[in-house]
């Protein structure tokens, strides 16, 4: 979580859980495909029906697409210090997908 949403952390995932719309709030999560280490998602984007039929697992919440873009870097080098690399399958590992 970024500081914004770690003031408030309920609220995002409710706000997330119940695909509402959230005027900011990005979600950081598992790839959707092998050439991906992680995604960002707008929570927006949730509300379409694409994203209702998909299986997603968020991994990471932050009030701005900056601060997931941070998260992600942070992400990053834990998983290159857990496993040596960053590919998918070491992210999946490393978060338990």
């Amino acid at each position: 979580m970024d500081e914004k949403v770690r003031k408030k952390p309920k609220y995002y995932r409710r706000m997330v859980e119940s695909r509402k719309l959230v005027k900011s709030c990005y979600c950081v999560t598992l790839p959707a495909n092998e050439e991906n280490c992680m995604d960002i998602y707008s929570s927006r984007e949730f509300w379409f029906q694409y994203y209702r039929d998909k299986e997603i697992e968020i991994i990471g919440l932050a009030a701005d697409r900056a601060g997931a873009e941070r998260i992600v870097c942070q992400m990053t080098q834990d998983v290159m210090k857990a496993f040596g690399a960053v590919n998918a399958e070491c992210v999946k590992r490393f978060f338990g997908g």
